[in-house]
């Protein structure tokens, strides 16, 4: 009973938005469910917990909870809710900064066929694949946004606007080997200062391979030239053993040369 009042407490918080209060109370629940505990309650509490997350903005954490939410199997589980959670799982994938664990999850849920019912595919597609996205292209997906996913950052961008201009960088150290601070800004939509501060900021996170050179104003992308180079080994490799293939089936069949 305990349990369960406490994750009523939390709901009603989250109604009202009051994060802190909300976590508290799931806090407490947490000493008490179990996984004895009846599994609606437990469901509830799971799902409470995921809405903390995300109200905290502890996007990716929060995105991979909801997507294990998402696949319940259980008889009276409807499918619709499991729909809602895929769509916030995906929501959450997408505000979440750019990085390794990302890309990995938002394989996960690219990969997962419910997710092309998702009215946000579209952006989910392509940063997938790493493509550049524009204003325009996640107008669409800004609307669909809760209040504490629309809250603006201590830079005067949103939340939005760091997770595009974070996914464009990467995606940008997969196009360039190296590029100009200005050129950077442009390709961002921002100014060259606060590019540099934010490729800076992704570099000592780990979250993107590369150096800056200050005094000449230049983005170095690390790790692309060498791919670039296996990958040219990797086609001559394949074009070698092609080649030996044919002149083997023609010695063997004259006919076919």
């Amino acid at each position: 009973k305990r349990g369960s009042r406490y994750v009523k407490i939390a709901e009603l918080y989250l109604q009202e938005d009051y994060t802190v209060e909300a976590d508290s109370f799931i806090n407490r629940a947490s000493q008490v469910v179990s996984s004895d505990t009846d599994w609606a309650l437990r469901l509830r509490y799971q799902v409470c917990y995921a809405r903390v997350l995300d109200s905290k903005r502890r996007f990716l954490d929060a995105a991979v909870r909801y997507y294990r939410l998402s696949q319940t199997n259980h008889v009276d589980v409807v499918q619709d809710d499991l729909m809602q959670l895929l769509d916030k799982a995906v929501s959450c994938a997408l505000l979440a900064g750019a990085g390794g664990q990302r890309s990995r999850l938002l394989g996960t849920l690219y990969k997962d066929e419910r997710s092309q019912q998702s009215e946000h595919f579209a952006v989910l597609e392509k940063m997938y694949f790493e493509h550049l996205l524009r204003r325009p292209e996640v107008a669409k997906f800004e609307q669909s946004l809760m209040p504490h996913q629309r809250a603006t950052l201590a830079d005067g961008s949103s939340v939005l606007d760091r997770a595009v201009i974070e996914h464009n960088l990467l995606a940008a150290s997969k196009i360039y080997m190296n590029i100009t601070l200005a050129e950077l800004g442009s390709l961002l939509e921002v100014e060259a200062v606060h590019a540099e501060r934010i490729a800076s900021r992704m570099i000592t996170e780990g979250r993107l391979s590369g150096c800056i050179d200050q005094i000449s104003g230049v983005l170095e992308f690390e790790g692309d030239a060498e791919a670039l180079l296996n990958w040219d080994d990797s086609i001559g490799s394949v074009c070698l053993d092609l080649n030996a293939c044919l002149e083997n089936v023609v010695k063997e069949h004259p006919q076919f040369a």
